[in-house]
Formats: structure tokens, sequence, C-alpha cells
């Protein structure tokens, strides 16, 4: 198993629909993901971490 985790970093008023679309493509996919985020005065934070499971 392999730890990976991203940090993507989006504007305020760009979020929700990369957002939601990168989640979406997330829970779909064969991998094991967790979606952190963290709110901050001027943009927020989204951190993904996924568990590869190797095959």
């Amino acid at each position: 198993m392999m730890l990976h985790t991203v940090e993507v970093i989006y504007p305020t008023h760009q979020l929700w629909i990369p957002y939601l679309f990168e989640l979406r493509l997330l829970l779909t996919s064969k991998y094991m993901s967790h979606a952190y985020i963290v709110h901050h005065p001027l943009r927020i934070k989204v951190y993904y971490t996924l568990n590869i499971i190797s095959e």
C-alpha cells in the first residue's frame, strides 16, 4: 500500500465546481479516498489523502 498526499488550492470563487467534480472522480474510482477541507480567510485548501492499493 502506498500513501500519497496531494495538496490542491483553489480560489474560493472557483472552488465548488472543480471540487465536486474531482471528489466525484475520487469516490467513483477504485481508490480509497479521504478529502479534508481546511478553511482560510482568503482561500480554501483541499487535502486529498489517497490510499492506493497495489494490485
